[in-house]
Parts: structure tokens; sequence; C-alpha cells
């Protein structure tokens, strides 16, 4: 018997409404200003996949197949382009349904009710089952293809309609309590810097408990172009890594160094890994361990979260083959593992103070991070292949410790020691020629 393709996509979507993990939205900043939370207090791990053309190019019943499997597979959090390119190739940006942003031309005040009755559909299913959209309402774009820059689309609109364009999203999407913004996209404010500010205002104005953020360009962070903006509520970092010649940002620091280098900002915010290199594209580079490196340097780097990031962002005809990637699907273990853990007390370990030797060599894309809790109950090593670290044992709080290896791949712990021993301590992962995560608690 063939099922209904809409009675399937009822029946998977409350099997994932049941399985979810209930957040009581919206989220807010938390009190020490590194985390964000829900209304409870529960600290909100951002687990992010980077569907960003998912309103334009899918129809809503594949868009809702999408976002139960990415919801499926442990991603709390889509981000989406709201309007896609503008003139991309020369061609207006259009639905699956023929129906464009705006109904004049490229003129923000004039949105077209069509468009954004497809986009609320979406909005109002990924509510239903538990996932937070993070949506770029006018991407600025890295090459020309965006709607920012000189004599672009956000110029001609001036301060002013880009400010009505806010208000009008405030305005129709202010009841949704599962939703955050991103300003930019792929590229620093530059002259559109005032811009995007009446944009972000204009959208505070009617909806001042959604939290906005700003994508900037490959290796600076949202507070790096943007210092002191008060709608700036949590700051993305995004970088790929030295030696990555394909980034059109050519120097680019890894990961764990941005991270701490935002972590040790003042005045404090909380920020996310908003993208970095994508499983699946620059060849060798784009490899599931990249992507598990990028998301364990992130958080234990002092980041409430990740956004991976695959071919799926263009959601072409073949958007469907580009789910199963094994990246995505070993992300859902470094989920797992950072909920089953008080993640939120992780502090890093930047100056060797606990792994004191063996992580390897500072700056390339194979270091050895560590983070320990705040009150030195557990920490989690990550190791990005197999080599020996040196632990100091004396910086934990308990007499008696479990050190246990678990493959980031998998999410199966191969191998449990106890300890008693206190001092520096050498910990060897078991054999195999892959990544490793050690915790010891």
């Amino acid at each position: 018997m063939k099922i209904p393709v809409l009675l399937l996509l009822f029946l998977i979507s409350n099997i994932a409404f049941a399985q979810r993990k209930d957040y009581r939205f919206p989220l807010v900043v938390s009190k020490d200003k590194r985390h964000l939370t829900d209304q409870n207090g529960k600290y909100f791990l951002y687990n992010g996949d980077t569907a960003w053309m998912l309103f334009l190019k899918l129809t809503k019943e594949e868009a809702l197949e999408c976002l139960i499997r990415r919801q499926a597979q442990g991603f709390n959090v889509e981000q989406i382009m709201l309007t896609g390119f503008a003139n991309f190739n020369k061609e207006t940006p259009v639905n699956r349904y023929g129906q464009k942003p705006f109904l004049n031309a490229n003129d923000f005040t004039t949105p077209n009710p069509e468009y954004f009755d497809h986009v609320e559909w979406i909005i109002k299913k990924a509510d239903s089952i538990g996932l937070v959209l993070a949506i770029a309402p006018l991407w600025a774009g890295c090459c020309g293809e965006g709607w920012a820059g000189k004599d672009k689309a956000m110029a001609a609109n001036k301060p002013e309609g880009n400010y009505k364009f806010g208000t009008y999203l405030g305005q129709r999407f202010g009841k949704y309590k599962n939703l955050l913004w991103i300003m930019g996209g792929d590229n620093d404010p530059g002259t559109d810097r005032e811009n995007y500010r009446q944009l972000a205002l204009g959208i505070k104005k009617y909806t001042p408990k959604q939290l906005i953020t700003y994508h900037a360009s490959s290796s600076h962070s949202s507070t790096d172009v943007l210092p002191g903006e008060t709608w700036l509520d949590f700051s993305m970092v995004y970088t790929y890594f030295r030696g990555f010649n394909k980034a059109w940002t050519q120097n680019q620091p890894d990961v764990y160094e941005v991270s701490w280098k935002e972590y040790n900002k003042t005045p404090l915010k909380a920020f996310i890994l908003g993208e970095s290199t994508y499983e699946g594209e620059h060849d060798a580079w784009g490899s599931a361990l990249q992507v598990r490196k990028q998301a364990y340097w992130a958080v234990l780097g002092g980041s409430m979260g990740n956004a991976y990031g695959s071919p799926l962002w263009t959601c072409g005809p073949d958007w469907r083959k580009h789910l199963d990637l094994p990246g995505a699907a070993s992300l859902k273990h470094f989920y797992n593992l950072f909920n089953a853990l008080r993640w939120e007390k992780l502090v890093p370990d930047s100056n060797k103070a606990i792994a004191v030797s063996g992580n390897g060599d500072f700056a390339v894309n194979d270091y050895s991070t560590t983070a320990i809790a705040n009150d030195g109950s557990f920490s989690v090593s990550y190791l990005p292949g197999p080599r020996t670290l040196s632990i100091d044992l004396s910086k934990y709080k308990a007499r008696r410790l479990t050190a246990s290896w678990l493959e980031p791949a998998t999410g199966i712990i191969r191998q449990k020691d106890k300890i008693t021993f206190k001092g520096i301590r050498k910990f060897t992962p078991p054999a195999g020629l892959h990544d490793w995560v050690l915790m010891i608690r």
C-alpha cells in the first residue's frame, strides 16, 4: 500500500514532535551572557544546519520533509535566506510557485503577500516540531550576488526603506517564538552599516524577543565588525583554517583560534560558529572529519554551538541525497554527548593548564583542544587524530575519576578506565587512525 505523501509527512512530524527535546521558546540570552536558554532556563546547544535556499527552491511538502529529517537527525536550528540572492546570474529571485519577494522589482516597501504566505507556512510547521529557524532577511553576498553593496538594492532603498521592511517582518512574524534573525550574510556591513542597523531595529520594534546576530565575512565575527550595536544579541564567528586556499578571504585562522578570541572579549557575548567548511565541498577538505573538528573546536573553544553545512544549502533538484552525509550523522553524537553533560560549565583550556602536552602544533588544522567544567567536575578533549595527551589530574574536584574514550563518528564508547591517581597522567586512545573524544569525570 502506498501512503500519500502528506499523510506520511504528518505521521513523521508527529513522531519527531514526540521525540524532540522540549524547549519553551523564545530563546533568551543567559544571565552569564555566554549562552542562550529557553524560558525555563534550560541551556540551548545550537546544533544548526544550513538549507539556505529552502524558502525559494523547495515546495511546501519538500520543505517540511527536509526540516523533519534534519530535526530527526539531531539538528535544532535551520539557517535560511529569506529572499535568496539578488539578481544571481541575472535572475530575479523567485520561489517554486513563481512568487517574487517584492511586487515592485527590488522595492523593499512592496513585499509580496503570497511569497511571505509561503514563508509563514514553513515557519509554522517548523514551530510545530520544535525547530528554530535562523533567517537572513537580505543576504549581503561575498561576490556581488547579494542585496548589499554599492549601487545594490539595500543602498537604493536607503535606511528608511530597510527600516520599513524590518517593521513588516516584525509585524508579520512577531507571533512566532521559534525565530532568530541573521543580518548580513558572507560579508562585512561596509557601506550598508546603517541599512542593516535600520533593518534590525525595524524587526526589533515589533518583536523585541526575537534575537539577532550578524554573519560577517570569513575570518571576521559579528563583534569584529559591529562592536557596541544594541540590537546585536549574540555573535557569530566564521572561518575555515590555515592552509585553506579556496576561501575568498585567504588568511584563515583555525576555528579554535577565533573561538578563543571571541570568548575572551569584553563585554561578554554568547557566540556560535555560524559557518565554516562544508561537507561535500572543496574536494578532500570537505570531509566528515573536518565538520566534526569544527563542531568540537567551537564548543570546546567557548561557543554555544555550531552550524553544519553541505551542498544541501542550494536545495537543488538532488537535495535529498545530501541529507545522509556521514558528517551530518556524526553530529547527532556530538549533540547527544554535550547534552548528556553540563556543557554550559565548560571553560576553554587555552593556556594548556589541563592538557599540558600532546596537543600537537598550534595554528594547524590538527590541534587537540580541551575544556574543563568551571567547578572541576569533568573535562572534554577532542583529538583530531590519535596521540598521547598529558592531563593534569590535580585540577579536578573529585578524588575518583573515570576516563572514557568515545568515537565521534559512531558515538560508541570504546574504553573506560577508573583513576585514583593525582598528578600528570598520559592518555592514549584505543587503536584506530581517526579522531577521538576523551571525557574525564
